[in-house]
């Protein structure tokens, strides 16, 4: 062999140990083999084993050596170890320790014993446990150091209480009166200002906290989360030389009694962990094939413990995964979203996966609990196809009927209803439909007259002439008077239509009003309209009204397909009535550019088609559009009603061109519109060609 240097290692090759073999390593001195089954005599001391240890007996034949060497060389792979074999040969020496260091009288190693491995203990015990070699850890009461400690009131020590803490009533095999526990308790009350008091619990007079004693708030605490299946039910510690306690609320349990870390916070994961398993799959789980027999009512989940739902099934609990990933994958924080996490376990952990989910029973659990939501739930079942949804109700359609059915004659209330159907186009004869919210105005508009008649006599509608309608009208005037007119014209006309009446009496009537046109905002309230917001959402909405005069309602119902940028125009969608195309001047569309932008980088995967969104509506599948409030507050900030704002761009653009024609085609006028701005902003053409 080539001679050693210093600061060199030489491998022996395998033929040249073959043939030198070492002698066996099996020293009996390191933790001797012991007969199986043998009870231990004395406790085993403390000890501290090394790696020299390890290899003194790392050619013994120990029992369960080999499954806890398998699971060392798992961990490895699942960790990817760099450096493998020096890592797994160096917990095998400490994992040969540990299991010839075992009782006799146990197969298992303990847990306490992993303490005496140095700093492998806690892998080595993971390994253990994976094999099934780690014993559950006991429940001790650590017994206080030896020491000398506080006497009691005057000086004198309590025969009685020789070895005993006089407060939690600990043993600590000495004469002391109190433990360090109970020492350093009454100095941090004491500190804090608190004095003496009896306890709630044992009418004992020490020093309190929450209104209970150290020892009592120990055995709360204990019994409150039992893992270990020792506490007795009603059950105390016994109160060796002294009287017992009669009067010890034992069958009172307090929550939140032991501290939220440390071993208790353990045991509340155990706890939970066995309640986990112990659970059983829900009675009432969905097939998908099992037939309908007849309609059930909604299900009442007021009834149900919705803080122990059932157990999960695979493909709930696989769903139940999605679902967080698909939270996260949206950027949203889970966190601040457990509550859906929550809405969604409870719901498939009763009624499963196997059916479609029921939209009322998601909106009916959700409404139970601040601390449940059902929105986000709704949208990724409707996404995943689980959802069963239910027909909604316009609300300003179900305000409407109710209006018309508060009407006290049975014959009015009747031909009402009727004008609402023919409003919503469902009437004998098809008609296009009205907006949910001018059928309700409409309705509105109506009441107060309609009981008026009644007042005054009238069962039916068809009693009522031309001359009631006037007097109606005549007290009114302004808009009032106008959205009344409005109103009995399109109710009387659906009902001649529906054949309810026999002639129509508001055919004839006409109202003779002056609509005069706001005056121009002043200048100064416009100047530096932009300047005011930072939010990229919120210019382009105001451009678009300021410069393009848009109402509100329109820029709610914009679509990201509207807007081309190709050709820097805008779609106006109309209900009934051409598109008008707005051409874009080149700040707008830098505008709308950078709102674009900063939608695609704030929110990446928004399915929504609308072009202005929310945070909200951002991430809901179902893609609602922005609500008009949220319009109307930006106007608000600013100081200015969107509506004045509409007025003074065409009036601005009357006064300049005094061309009804090209406010048409700027802004989609209609042509009496249009003529009548023209003679606002110049007064003096009244007379002249265009007027009406």
């Amino acid at each position: 062999m080539p001679q050693s240097k210093p600061g060199r290692h030489y491998n022996i090759p395998a033929w040249l140990r073959a043939r030198h073999p070492e002698p066996v390593q099996d020293d009996p001195r390191i933790c001797p083999p012991q007969i199986p089954g043998q009870l231990g005599l004395f406790p085993t001391p403390a000890r501290q084993f090394s790696r020299t240890h390890a290899a003194r007996i790392s050619d013994r034949n120990i029992p369960g050596f080999e499954a806890v060497r398998e699971q060392l060389r798992q961990m490895a792979d699942e960790r990817r170890v760099r450096a493998r074999t020096v890592w797994i040969w160096r917990l095998e020496g400490f994992a040969r320790l540990a299991l010839a260091a075992r009782d006799p009288d146990q197969h298992q190693v303990a847990a306490e014993a992993l303490k005496d491995l140095l700093y492998n203990g806690p892998i080595l015990g993971r390994a253990l446990e994976r094999a099934a070699l780690l014993a559950p850890p006991l429940t001790r009461r650590v017994v206080p150091p030896r020491g000398t400690g506080p006497t009691r009131q005057g000086g004198q020590r309590d025969p009685e209480l020789r070895g005993q803490c006089a407060h939690c009533l600990a043993w600590a095999n000495d004469r002391r009166v109190l433990c360090v526990p109970c020492t350093s308790w009454c100095y941090e009350l004491r500190k804090r200002g608190a004095s003496e008091a009896e306890c709630d619990r044992c009418h004992r007079t020490l020093m309190l906290s929450g209104g209970m004693c150290r020892m009592c708030r120990i055995v709360v605490a204990e019994t409150e989360v039992d893992t270990a299946q020792v506490a007795m039910e009603n059950g105390d510690q016994l109160w060796f030389a002294r009287p017992h306690a009669a009067g010890l609320a034992v069958g009172r349990l307090l929550p939140g009694t032991a501290a939220l870390q440390g071993r208790f916070a353990l045991k509340r994961r155990r706890a939970r962990a066995r309640a986990e398993g112990a659970r059983r799959l829900s009675e009432h789980l969905l097939h998908a094939d099992q037939l309908e027999l007849f309609p059930a009512p909604p299900r009442d989940w007021t009834r149900l413990d919705t803080t122990r739902p059932p157990a999960l099934t695979p493909a709930a609990a696989h769903l139940l995964t999605d679902f967080t990933t698909y939270m996260r994958e949206r950027g949203w924080n889970t966190d601040f979203f457990s509550g859906s996490i929550r809405t969604l376990r409870i719901v498939t952990g009763h009624l499963g996966t196997d059916a479609p989910i029921q939209e009322r029973d998601i909106r009916a659990l959700a409404s139970m609990s601040p601390s449940l939501q059902g929105a986000r739930v709704l949208n990724y079942s409707r996404l995943r196809g689980l959802l069963e949804t239910q027909p909604t109700g316009d609300p300003s359609i179900a305000r409407a009927r109710h209006h018309a059915s508060t009407i006290s004659q049975p014959a009015f209330s009747a031909a009402v209803h009727t004008y609402i159907d023919v409003l919503l186009g469902q009437g004998s004869t098809p008609s296009r439909a009205r907006s949910p919210k001018t059928v309700e105005n409409y309705v509105a508009a109506l009441l107060d007259t309609l009981e008026a008649w009644i007042t005054d006599g009238h069962t039916d509608p068809r009693e009522i002439t031309k001359k009631h309608i006037e007097d109606a009208l005549d007290p009114l005037r302004g808009d009032r008077a106008r959205r009344l007119h409005t109103a009995l014209r399109s109710l009387f006309r659906a009902l001649k239509r529906e054949h309810l009446v026999f002639r129509d009496p508001a055919r004839s009537i006409s109202l003779t009003t002056s609509r005069s046109v706001p005056p121009a905002l002043p200048s100064d309230r416009i100047a530096g309209l932009l300047d005011r917001l930072d939010d990229p959402r919120d210019t382009p909405m105001v451009a678009l009204v300021a410069i393009y005069a848009l109402l509100p309602g329109q820029l709610v119902h914009l679509l990201r397909t509207d807007l081309d940028h190709s050709k820097g125009r805008l779609r106006l969608r109309r209900a009934g009535r051409m598109d008008h195309l707005i051409y874009l001047d080149a700040f707008t569309m830098r505008l709308a550019t950078a709102w674009e932008l900063h939608r695609h980088h704030r929110w990446p995967d928004s399915s929504n088609p609308h072009l202005f969104v929310t945070r909200n509506t951002a991430v809901d599948d179902s893609g609602p559009p922005i609500s008009a409030g949220v319009v109307q507050h930006l106007f608000q900030r600013i100081g200015l009603p969107a509506g004045r704002l509409h007025v003074d761009r065409i009036v601005d653009e009357a006064r300049h061109s005094a061309d009804p024609v090209r406010l048409m085609e700027l802004f989609g006028l209609s042509n009496l519109s249009a003529t009548r701005y023209v003679l606002s902003a110049h007064p003096d053409k009244k007379n002249g060609p265009i007027a009406p």
